[in-house]
């Protein structure tokens, strides 16, 4: 400020500063700008920062000389052994360099893109009759292919990859590791074939309406002996429900209970492979609700699929009466 007042070159008795109050002085030197203080930068942690633990390895160079040769290998008569020495298995790299829960979620990855290969393979027919309208020689019937862009076929080819995928679901395929190829393949050939057991049953039903028909009785999807299960029988859970792409009422009567046994055997996966622990941790608990009953998976099963021995006497008649109707 003494810029302001004249101080410095002046003559200090010509200083009108001196005719201030003490107060007022007080007040002006306050609010003087403070010298600059640099900050003292802030000193280094003395002790080192824990490390991380490093993650063990397969060693790759490691050489087997006494081991069998893997199943990898083309040649099980010993050619080529000495390049298998330093081979280490495609699963013990996957253990040592993913977390369970990653590979969990990988083979379930996994499992959708095997269900969807086997749902094309038993649809081949159906896709073929889909390409054929979109490529037929016959110039009239490609001009009206495309003119409805081949709406039922496209219609008749979708619909039968959604049954089929569903029918793999709910016979369990790809649910266990220790089953063989063959038994996996014999799955997919029973899914087919109860697929067209229900495509059967609805050409029967549309020829009972056009013909003013009493419409046949509908049998159970996976025992043609038995009657299908009511509604009520096959009252899912809530949370169950839920991931459901609409209730279970809304879906045709001989789609319910192979809707109801597809969701039963993902959940059912869903226990197996992520267990208690990790299913905690990725789907949490419901909130809790005094309405919400506790239930469980293989009780639910048995209570739509009943065994035939536990079923009441006027379930087997009706059953009798169905298989000798057909």
């Amino acid at each position: 400020m003494g810029w302001f007042w004249g101080w410095g070159g002046r003559n200090n008795q010509n200083d009108p500063a001196k005719s201030l109050d003490n107060d007022l002085k007080q007040f002006l030197d306050e609010q003087q700008p403070r010298p600059y203080v640099p900050a003292e930068a802030p000193k280094a942690p003395e002790t080192p920062s824990p490390k991380p633990p490093e993650q063990a390895l397969p060693d790759t160079n490691k050489s087997f000389e006494d081991r069998a040769l893997p199943k990898e290998s083309l040649f099980q008569d010993g050619r080529y052994r000495d390049l298998w020495k330093t081979y280490v298995p495609q699963n013990e790299m996957a253990v040592a360099t993913t977390t369970p829960v990653e590979r969990v979620l990988a083979a379930r990855k996994d499992r959708r893109q095997t269900i969807h290969k086997a749902a094309l393979e038993n649809c081949a027919f159906e896709e073929d009759i889909q390409q054929q309208c979109f490529k037929t020689s016959d110039l009239s019937k490609r001009l009206k292919g495309r003119m409805t862009m081949c709406h039922e076929e496209t219609k008749a080819f979708n619909r039968c990859y959604t049954l089929q995928a569903k029918f793999l679901q709910a016979l369990g395929y790809m649910t266990s590791s220790t089953t063989s190829d063959e038994d996996e393949e014999k799955i997919q050939m029973h899914a087919d074939k109860l697929y067209h057991r229900m495509m059967d049953y609805e050409a029967e039903v549309d020829g009972a309406r056009r013909e003013n028909r009493p419409i046949p009785p509908l049998s159970s999807l996976f025992n043609s002996k038995r009657p299908a299960p009511t509604l009520e029988q096959m009252a899912l859970p809530k949370p169950m429900e839920e991931k459901l792409k609409k209730p279970l009422s809304d879906y045709p009567p001989h789609e319910r209970e192979l809707v109801a046994r597809a969701a039963l055997q993902e959940a059912k996966l869903t226990d197996l492979t992520f267990g208690e622990a990790i299913g905690k941790f990725l789907i949490p608990d419901p909130p809790k609700d005094p309405s919400i009953k506790s239930w469980s998976i293989d009780q639910l099963e048995r209570d739509i699929w009943q065994d035939e021995k536990n079923a009441p006497a006027s379930t087997k008649k009706e059953g009798s009466s169905s298989s000798q109707a057909k």
